[in-house]
Parts: C-alpha cells; structure tokens; sequence
C-alpha cells in the first residue's frame, strides 16, 4: 500500500469546497486550509458566502471573548498554529495593559471570592487573551487568501444532495452553487442544519440574560477595567461582566426560568430599551456599584433580551449511516451558551482540526471520523461545564456556599 502524502490525499484533490458563514469556525478553517495544503492537499479551491457584511455592527459585534490555552481550551494553540497568534495578542485587551486580569468571581459587594489565571505555555506568547469579537474577526478575515473568495451579504438559504454526489446549495441572491464538500459554519440557528437535521434543535439551558454594553469617556469603572467574570448574589440573580476596551464594557444580568423568554434585539423602541433597564436594575438592586452605572451608561443599540441555549455535538459518521457531503462546525454543531465561555475556543480549533484531517486522510469518511473523535469529547465537556457554571451563577444559600467551598479547594489544589 502506497502511504505517502500524494497518494493519501487523492481524495481531496481539486475538490471545491463552499463554506457557509464566514464567523470563527468558518474563517479558521479557510485559513488553516490554506496553510496546511501548500504543502500537502493541492487545487483545492474555497468559497465562502456569509449573511453579514464585512464590517458588521456593534450590537453584533460589541463584546469580548476569552481565548485559552488549559485542557478544554486551545484557542491559543489553534491560533499559534494558524499562524496568527503572535499579533493578537498586541490587539486584543489584555495586551494593552500592565496588568492582563484574569476570570474573577465575586460577591454582591465585589469582595473577590476566586481569581483565575492561566499557567504559561510554552512556545505560546501568552497563556490566554481577553479580546473584542469584532477584532478577532477583522483579523481573520484579514489572513484569509486572495486566492480564497468571500461573498458578503448572501446566505445559504437551501441544500441539496445531487445524485453525482455533490451538493447544491442555493443562496439568498436566487443563485445556486455546487460543491464537493459544503462546511456549515452558519452558527447555532443554522439553515443547514434545520434543513439536513430538523429534528436536531437547541434546548434551553433554562437561564434569561438581559444583556448590554456600556460606554464610558473617561475608562471603565473598576474593577471592571481589568478583570472579568461572576458576580454572586446569593439571591438567584446572576451578572456576568467584562471589558471590551478602555471605554466599554459588557454586561449580563440573569435569572433561572422554566420557559424561555421573547428574544429582543436591537433596534428597540425607547419604551422597550426604558423598560429593561429599569428590570435590570431591579432584578440586580443587590448588586453594589459600579453595577448601577453600568446599566445606566448603556448604549441602547446593544441592548437585547436572550435565552441561554445549546445542544449536544453529533458524529458524522456511523456503521449504518451513507456519508454525506456536508460538515459542521462550531455553533452549527455544538452550540453553546454565554456561559461556557468556550465557544470561541472550539469554533478555532475545529475550523483547525477539520482541515488537518482533510489533508491528511485517505478518504473523506475517515477525515471526518477523525475529526468527530477530536470534536464531539471536549464539546460534550463544555456543555456540561456551561450547566455547572448556570447552577453557579444563580445558586442561593448553602449551595451557593458549597460551590465556593468547592471552587476555593479547586483553587488550592492548583
């Protein structure tokens, strides 16, 4: 048997791939393409078409995420890998301060209960980074290739196996396109995904976030300016907190629910924008400063109502199951909710991940078997932490004080 690298990869050869969504997962697997077939799978072309604009607006775009490197987390690996990461870190937030902050939990009071801070890594210029999403997505859009196309503004509204084997995806112009492979990377409401999987939908993670950014002239109050994370009632109300940058910052209150709630999102009326600023301050009147003047400096475009949801990861391959020319990654798979605070990480290193294997398998059964092997383990483990991490948020009496028992012995023993 022939085991070298041409041989391996005829599979994959001119093979056209079309990549639905052009977000994290989708932008970091165009790019790790790229990399990875100079110097192994060869005439593969990419087409990309996404629903946003190129530069997307700041409701959208207004908050901050935490890439890492620990066990669960290896955004920063990912980005290493992709050649990206030794800039990044100058751009994102934490590299624009002495001190980079870290994961915080706090009392009502803002009496610091636990602060985490990632152990350096070598070869990595950094252990994690806190960075704005819109900055993150400018710069991978920024490495993608010109050799690779991107077609803003037009969504993937359709898909069809053809019976030569390819698939045909119509798009939002009235306009079709055929491929090999179709990547959807078209997020956690994905069309694709409700078309080929309709019985595969999300669930509510039985927590309501009202949710804004605020702005601030003269910097962010502290302690907010520097870390992010929890902040414990006691009461069942949870609020999440971090720095976007030196002048903004998000915020998040929440409580537990039976049923999801009406989603909101800008543009609002000024009865409604009036009417949740008014619930979050009650919802979170326990809460002592800077909480009151962060919901008041509120930027009313950014203000929205949303539901903690995710959904479980599924294999794309089975004994009984025929093989079929689609993928997914990131959020169009696995999504997760605000609470885990990995989706980021995930959506790099799957975008990585299912790229290496394309290049590197002899067929494309086996490359995404390889991939859900590596895929499906820590994106079970992440929805599992997001529901731990709700409980923590609203938990009230003495299993509030367990958990920080538990957390305080998690932190010693580290």
């Amino acid at each position: 048997m022939d085991d070298s690298p041409s041989a391996l990869n005829q599979f994959a050869a001119g093979m056209r791939i079309i990549v639905a969504g052009a977000g994290i997962a989708g932008l970091s697997f165009v790019i790790a393409l790229r990399k990875q077939r100079l110097t192994s799978c060869t005439h593969i072309t990419v087409t990309v078409y996404e629903r946003d604009p190129r530069e997307v607006s700041i409701e959208r775009e207004g908050y901050s995420l935490s890439i890492r490197s620990d066990g669960l987390s290896g955004g920063m690996q990912a980005l290493n890998k992709l050649g990206l990461l030794d800039s990044m870190p100058a751009a994102s937030y934490t590299g624009s301060q002495g001190n980079a902050g870290g994961f915080t939990l706090w009392d009502k009071d803002w009496n610091e209960i636990m602060k985490m801070k990632s152990s350096p890594i070598e070869g990595l210029p950094a252990p994690s980074m806190r960075i704005a999403r819109n900055v993150l997505r400018r710069m991978l859009v920024d490495a993608v290739s010109s050799e690779d196309t991107i077609h803003w503004m037009t969504t993937c509204t359709g898909v069809a196996q053809l019976p030569s084997g390819k698939v045909q995806v119509q798009l939002s112009n009235g306009q079709v396109d055929d491929c090999d492979l179709l990547v959807a990377a078209d997020g956690a409401h994905s069309r694709i995904r409700s078309i080929l999987r309709p019985d595969d939908n999300l669930s509510f993670a039985a927590a309501v976030c009202i949710a804004g950014n605020s702005r601030f002239l003269s910097g962010v109050p502290e302690p907010v300016n520097r870390d992010w994370g929890c902040v414990l009632s006691g009461n069942g109300t949870g609020l999440f907190v971090s720095p976007v940058d030196q002048h903004s910052a998000v915020w998040s209150v929440s409580y537990l629910a039976e049923e999801p709630r009406k989603r909101m999102k800008p543009p609002l009326s000024n009865q409604d924008i009036d009417c949740l600023i008014r619930e979050s301050l009650d919802r979170g009147k326990s809460f002592a400063q800077p909480f009151r003047t962060l919901v008041q400096a509120t930027d009313p475009s950014t203000l929205m109502v949303l539901n903690a949801v995710d959904k479980q990861p599924f294999s794309h391959a089975g004994r009984n199951q025929k093989p079929v020319s689609v993928v997914f990654i990131g959020d169009s798979n696995h999504a997760v909710s605000p609470f885990a605070g990995n989706g980021a990480n995930m959506a790099l290193m799957d975008g990585w991940e299912l790229a290496e294997q394309i290049c590197k398998s002899n067929s494309l059964p086996d490359a995404l078997a390889a991939y859900d092997a590596s895929s499906m383990p820590r994106s079970k483990s992440t929805v599992r932490m997001s529901h731990w991490s709700i409980a923590l948020a609203h938990a009230q009496g003495w299993k509030l004080t367990l958990y920080i028992y538990l957390l305080r012995l998690v932190k010693l023993f580290f």
